[in-house]
């Protein structure tokens, strides 16, 4: 019987997350990431990779292993800092420039940093991740050299992207870059810069924000026909937030028509079942692998203005970048600590949850991913036995329900 490759495994176990590693590792070989509309993003042209370009993917996969930056460190004594992880500083606040704070998702401040990169620092480019302008209900890798571009992709996309497929762009670089993507993808960053010098030296400043998941295609172009607009190829234009706090999901089409939902209705529709299982394990909606990290302060939204973001800076780099881009008034912040970031953020929780939804899985004897240096049983005794018991059976059921004994589908 033929042996099956560890990476045929995690793509058939539904423990790809679409970052792009595989096709930046397998661009030679004509690796791409194909868009599964109720799956998500995937790799095509896996299957009869050589054994060592397969062995690269694996070892940068951070769908199957991750090992936390601190692992090594001891657990943080305060209940809060075990469930934020380590940061050099924590600040909240937004981008100075109006324009950019009402435009972005949540006061801007990743954009403002990446701008003060590219103007302040030298940054040769930001590759990150934009609506398609062909098919706006997709996502699309692209680049900005300048603050027009960077804001022209401001703002959040709750769709599947895989930006790492790019690397290349930054690893030939003649000169530092910064990199934009969800905490799973600057974990795959993080592991391939490990072990390719010149990507490490050109990666001058690594940006992530918080994320709940991703929900898949067809709940987008679900919520669009809720709208109305049951045919894709007549929208021009979808946006799920930005132009105020929250914001709105706003669908356009060639005709002019124009529909909305608010943030709340639209992600709730989004989330509900959409998501994919291995965005459910993750221990890390906050980034803990770059160098900067921001996402909704909703501890704040009552006062009704265009957006705070909650800044996490994970390494000494992070620190400055944000103390510079302060200074230099591309950042308007105060201080803060990993209590409001609880408090602000009910993703958080989920590291509370995930040794439960992982038994759960493994009693089903299905595989899972290793995680070392996320302390989830010291994060799962702050949520209570009875918690545990109710999240373990809730996950039993929906392994059941959605399907998740079988192999992944592929439309």
């Amino acid at each position: 019987m033929p042996h099956t490759h560890e990476l045929d495994r995690i793509l058939q176990n539904r423990l790809c997350l679409g970052c792009g590693a595989c096709a930046y590792l397998g661009e030679a070989s004509g690796v791409t990431m194909v868009d599964h509309v109720g799956v998500g993003l995937r790799p095509q042209g896996t299957r009869d990779l050589p054994i060592t370009v397969k062995d690269a993917i694996v070892a940068a996969c951070p769908g199957v292993a991750l090992t936390a930056p601190a692992a090594a460190l001891p657990p943080p004594t305060d209940p809060d800092e075990l469930l934020v992880g380590p940061t050099e500083a924590i600040w909240e606040g937004w981008a100075s420039d109006s324009r950019v704070r009402r435009l972005a998702s949540s006061g801007g401040a990743v954009s403002a940093l990446a701008t003060y990169a590219v103007e302040k620092l030298g940054m040769a480019l930001v590759l990150h991740t934009g609506m398609d302008p062909t098919r706006p209900w997709l996502n699309t890798t692209t680049t900005s050299t300048d603050a027009d571009g960077i804001v022209a992709h401001a703002g959040s996309r709750y769709a599947p992207s895989s930006p790492v497929e790019a690397l290349r762009l930054i690893e030939e670089s003649d000169r530092p870059c910064v990199f934009i993507g969800k905490p799973c993808d600057v974990a795959a960053v993080a592991k391939l810069r490990a072990t390719r010098p010149a990507l490490d030296r050109n990666l001058g400043l690594v940006l992530s924000f918080f994320c709940a998941g991703t929900p898949n295609t067809s709940a987008t172009l679900g919520l669009a026909a809720s709208l109305g607009f049951d045919r894709p190829d007549e929208i021009t234009r979808l946006s799920y937030r930005g132009d105020g706090w929250p914001g709105r999901f706003r669908v356009t089409d060639r005709a002019g028509r124009e529909a909305s939902l608010s943030y709340e209705e639209s992600w709730g529709a989004l989330a509900a079942r959409h998501r994919q299982l291995r965005c459910q394990l993750c221990p890390d909606g906050l980034g803990e692998f770059s160098d900067v990290t921001g996402g909704d302060g909703w501890h704040r939204k009552q006062e009704g203005s265009d957006g705070v973001s909650v800044i996490l800076a994970r390494t000494d780099l992070g620190r400055r970048a944000v103390e510079g881009a302060i200074a230099d008034g591309y950042l308007t912040a105060t201080r803060s600590d990993a209590h409001t970031v609880v408090v602000g953020q009910g993703l958080v929780r989920r590291r509370r949850l995930v040794g439960a939804r992982i038994a759960a899985l493994r009693l089903f004897g299905r595989p899972t991913p290793r995680f070392r240096g996320f302390h989830l049983a010291r994060a799962a005794r702050q949520e209570g036995l009875r918690a545990q018991v109710r999240e373990f059976v809730g996950m039993g059921r929906r392994i059941v329900s959605r399907g998740y004994l079988r192999p992944e589908p592929r439309d």
